[in-house]
């Protein structure tokens, strides 16, 4: 969202706008991938309830110093995520919930190549 604060109820929004795009195609007999974090257990809730179960959740792991490092890459302040700092993005990588829902990826330990066989090999 353009001009966002990124606060948690714009984030919400958010969530709500890819679940309805994602509802709107699986309507129509196609599939949809939703690229998001999915770090509040209510935003998890509504995916399943949206898509009936329909749903192969691809979870990444990554150490903290790999994504202060990739953050760093991006450069900082990220555009495309203002409010995220070195801190923060340590922070929210120590207290990501992971589900153990689906397919658990450690890509401090995979290449690309490696992470996309697996993913692909997971969605036949």
């Amino acid at each position: 969202m353009p001009a966002a604060s990124h606060t948690r109820a714009d984030r919400e929004i958010a969530y709500r706008a890819m679940h309805f795009a994602a509802e709107l195609l699986l309507a129509a007999g196609a599939g949809a991938v939703i690229d998001a974090p999915y770090g509040h257990a209510e935003d998890r809730a509504e995916l399943r309830s949206m898509s009936a179960g329909r749903y192969k959740m691809i979870e990444c792991r990554v150490s903290p110093e790999t994504a202060t490092a990739r953050l760093r890459a991006r450069g900082i302040p990220d555009p495309s995520r203002p409010d995220l700092t070195e801190e923060r993005a340590a922070r929210l990588n120590r207290e990501h919930p992971y589900t153990g829902e689906g397919l658990l990826l450690d890509t401090d330990q995979l290449s690309v190549d490696e992470c996309l066989a697996r993913i692909d090999a997971y969605l036949s």
